[in-house]
């Protein structure tokens, strides 16, 4: 039997129709596994560029409300630092007012309330005398800087006891100084030296002199010093009246 090869030819399909698949089902996939990317590479961005933001609008922010914090703890700072301020910084500090409303000293200052009193007396043929200074005023205490006597006797009477009685010891005693004679009397001084002493409220300071002999002469005293405020609430200092027989026996009687 024999075989013919015969050349096959070309085919082209043109013009077929469009084919329109309609109806077909819904697909819902549910159930899929989580997946678990592990071992990723770390990526590093370099040479980003600078981004500068300008002409940002103002932002004004209004009824805000008020917040009112109550029942705050006490705080006790321990071990602070020391601070130090640049040159040219201030600090204002206020003070909290006391009972009368003043501002309460952080520290006692002389001379804020400046007290000053004198007196004098005549021996009147006696070998005592003395006199009073102004009060000290309720509510105040007086710190005593100086106190001064000056005193006419006749030559060779001289005093026994100079002081400043009714102080919160009782009295402060002080030496003397003859300055000079003439016109018939000796003429003499307390030393003069810085000093505190310390009066209460209230309480009425006195000078007062001893001398060994009846006198006619006299003395002039002055004490100069400052007040200051009691604490509200403070207990009164307690003032010691010494009954020395020494001084009994040369200051009249209180």
């Amino acid at each position: 039997m024999s075989v013919s090869l015969v050349a096959q030819q070309q085919v082209d399909v043109v013009n077929t129709p469009n084919v329109k698949v309609v109806n077909t089902p819904s697909v819902s996939v549910s159930n899929t596994p989580s997946v678990n990317v592990s071992n990723t590479p770390n990526v590093n961005v370099a040479n980003a560029p600078n981004v500068k933001v300008t002409n940002t609008p103002n932002v004004s922010v209004t009824n805000t409300p008020n917040v009112n914090v109550a029942n705050t703890p006490s705080v006790n700072v321990a071990n602070t630092p020391t601070v130090t301020f640049s040159s040219g910084a201030s600090v204002n500090v206020t003070n909290p007012p006391d009972s009368q409303g003043n501002p309460t000293p952080l520290a006692t200052l002389e001379a804020v309330q400046v007290y000053g009193s004198s007196c004098s007396f005549a021996f009147a043929s006696s070998t005592t005398g003395s006199c009073e200074f102004t009060a000290v005023p309720q509510g105040k205490q007086l710190v005593v800087q100086e106190f001064d006597a000056e005193g006419e006797l006749e030559p060779g009477n001289r005093p026994t006891t100079i002081l400043l009685f009714n102080t919160i010891t009782g009295s402060n005693f002080f030496a003397y100084t003859l300055m000079a004679s003439g016109n018939g009397y000796d003429y003499l001084v307390t030393d003069d030296k810085e000093m505190r002493a310390y009066v209460a409220e209230g309480e009425v300071p006195e000078c007062g002199v001893a001398v060994v002999e009846n006198s006619t002469g006299d003395y002039y005293c002055n004490i100069s010093g400052y007040l200051v405020d009691v604490p509200s609430g403070s207990q009164p200092i307690t003032v010691q009246h010494p009954q020395s027989p020494r001084m009994l026996r040369h200051l009249p009687a209180r």
